[in-house]
Parts: C-alpha cells; sequence; structure tokens
C-alpha cells in the first residue's frame, strides 16, 4: 500500500519536485555560467591559486547556505501547498479517504514523502555549490588538486555541517506550509497565508 501511495505522489507531483530541485540549483548553475562565457565575471579570480583558493571557495558554501535558509525557503512553501492543497481543492483527497487505505498512513506517508525530497535537494544544492566551483577552478589550470585538495575538503566538511541547519529550516517552512495547506480551502489562501508567515519567520530569526 505504501508503495502505491508513493507511486501515486511521484505520478502527480513529479514535475513539482523536478522543478523544486531545479530551483535549489539555479544560482550555482547561472553563476558558473556567467563565469565560464563572461570574461569580466573572471576578471576577479585573476590571482587564483592553490595559495588564494581560500579567498573564493568557501564563498560558495556561504551564498548557497544563505539562499537556503533565506529566499529559497520559499520554494519549500509552495511544494507543499502544490503537493496538499490541489487534492483539497479538486476534493480527490476525499474520494482517496474512501479508499481502503488508513487516513493518517497516507498523510504521514505523503508527508514523509515531500519531507524527503525537502532534505535531499537541500543537501544536494548545499553539497553541489562548493564541488561546482571547484571543478571550474581545476578548469583553469591555476589550481592543481594536490595543491588544493585539503582546502576542498575542509570546504566539503563545513557544507556538511551547513545542510544540518539549512535541511531543518527548509523542514519547518515545508511543515508549516503543509499544515496551512491542509486547513485553507484555496490554494491561493494558502500560499499567500504561507508567505506571509515565511516573511514573518524571516523576520524573526534575522533578530
Amino acid at each position: 500500500m505504501i508503495r502505491a501511495i508513493l507511486w501515486k505522489e511521484w505520478h502527480e507531483h513529479r514535475s513539482r519536485f523536478a522543478g523544486y530541485w531545479l530551483t535549489l540549483n539555479v544560482p550555482i548553475l547561472i553563476l558558473s555560467l556567467v563565469i565560464a562565457f563572461s570574461k569580466g565575471a573572471r576578471a576577479p579570480l585573476a590571482d587564483l591559486s592553490n595559495t588564494t583558493i581560500w579567498k573564493y571557495l568557501p564563498g560558495s558554501l556561504l551564498g548557497e547556505s544563505f539562499l537556503l535558509a533565506t529566499v529559497l525557503t520559499a520554494a519549500a512553501a509552495y511544494l507543499a501547498a502544490a503537493t496538499f492543497n490541489r487534492e483539497i481543492e479538486d476534493r480527490s483527497l476525499f474520494f482517496l479517504f474512501e479508499q481502503p487505505v488508513p487516513r493518517k498512513q497516507y498523510v504521514a506517508v505523503k508527508f514523509l514523502n515531500g519531507a524527503l525530497h525537502v532534505v535531499l535537494a537541500t543537501c544536494f544544492a548545499l553539497l553541489l555549490a562548493p564541488a561546482t566551483v571547484y571543478a571550474m577552478m581545476l578548469l583553469s589550470g591555476k589550481v592543481t588538486i594536490a595543491g588544493s585538495g585539503a582546502a576542498f575538503a575542509a570546504v566539503v566538511a563545513a557544507s556538511g555541517r551547513a545542510t544540518i541547519w539549512c535541511s531543518l529550516t527548509a523542514l519547518m517552512v515545508f511543515t508549516a506550509s503543509a499544515l496551512v495547506s491542509a486547513l485553507m480551502p484555496r490554494f491561493w489562501l494558502a500560499a499567500t497565508v504561507s508567505l506571509v508567515l515565511l516573511t514573518l519567520f524571516g523576520l524573526f530569526s534575522g533578530d
């Protein structure tokens, strides 16, 4: 039964899940393209070497962490609203409750499936950012694995620690938005309330 619920979730919301993964990785993808095709964007990296790598590599982690903990949490809120509220709005959820599927089990599997995507996508984005930047540094020919491997390992270790905070933040936003979506009868209303709560969360967490 759990497998059937997971298949249903993937079949109905795979485009939303894929969009969420893509959204979290858009910043580093855009940055990579800009650096690759713009000489002006590469100008600040003129002194790049094995000894100066510490000036640039940690910035990719800090930038991605900041985006994931602030702006991109809106993507987690939208994902929850889009996956939960749609079934309530088109009343397909009530049809599912008439099937031989325990309500609590269905809601739990649905939530855990979405939460797993949120956590995994966040972890992947945090690890992809420094890895992509490091790969571009190696391709430039100014940095070698032997001379910068220790710096990259240290940044990856820091990425692992950053994933805990960013994943928890995204998970809290996803949970709150899922709860709001379950209580609100319309998608636009649930999205609006979720956005307001997200804004308040950002303001108070900033203090």
